[in-house]
């Protein structure tokens, strides 16, 4: 990991929001690699998430998108924010609409044709069991179907950086199998940054390699996890061979 380059740096940084505030030294996050941000209610996940989103400014320090500083303004932060899925603990944006139809434009953002974002939309809602609710409403929607849908159109945006702020609070575990196994094979095969905040350990679902401590809006202490290992059942039943000498 250390000689790649990081796709998100904080060096310096000094935000309050309300009576929250975060002052965080240095962070790197990495492609290929899930982080947890882990903390109690109130620690500065949420606010820090914003930051790492762009979707919050700074009073003070530097925030690097593959390498390039906002301070000096070397690149577009709405140009960051397309290249940046976020899932946040209350979504905005969508209101009117069907499940479908919100997939549907959020593919044809991506340039993608009306033909082929109608099948991928449907392809995604049938994997994650969804596909009845596509002609359903926004409005008639339950909050945990409606955060799936949510958590779905993070994978549909195909970003380089993957934010998620308490995604597990709602789904059933079907949903969260699927999702993981998604995020897995985007983490290994196409090197993106996964990003989740909980304030509940992850480890049960073996697919975080970083957790970052998050105490008073500082980094209190970084680990890297210890995951058990996989155990290979394939010859466990299978009959020990006769020796006929």
């Amino acid at each position: 990991m250390s000689d790649q380059t990081p796709v998100i740096e904080l060096q310096d940084l000094q935000v309050k929001r309300g009576i929250q505030k975060l002052e965080i030294y240095s962070m790197k996050i990495y492609p290929g690699v899930c982080y947890q941000i882990f903390g109690q209610n109130g620690s500065g996940k949420s606010l820090l998430l914003d930051v790492l989103a762009h979707r919050q400014s700074l009073d003070s320090g530097t925030l690097f998108f593959q390498n390039k500083s906002g301070s000096k303004k070397e690149y577009s932060p709405s140009v960051a924010k397309k290249r940046i899925a976020y899932f946040r603990q209350k979504p905005e944006g969508w209101i009117r609409g069907t499940v479908l139809s919100y997939l549907e434009k959020t593919l044809k953002e991506r340039k993608i044709s009306s033909g082929i974002a109608y099948q991928q939309a449907m392809s995604q809602l049938d994997e994650f069991d969804l596909k009845d609710y596509a002609n359903i409403k926004r409005k008639d929607l339950s909050p945990g179907v409606f955060q799936k849908v949510e958590l779905v159109r993070c994978l549909l945006e195909s970003s380089d950086i993957l934010i998620f702020d308490e995604p597990y609070a709602l789904p059933d575990e079907a949903f969260i199998k699927n999702f993981n196994n998604r995020l897995r094979s985007m983490i290994r095969n196409e090197k993106k940054a996964v990003i989740l905040a909980s304030s509940q350990s992850l480890s049960r679902f073996r697919l975080v390699d970083i957790v970052i401590n998050l105490s008073h809006g500082r980094i209190v202490r970084v680990e890297k996890t210890r995951r058990p290992p996989r155990t290979d059942n394939r010859n466990r039943n299978r009959p020990k061979p006769v020796n006929k000498n």
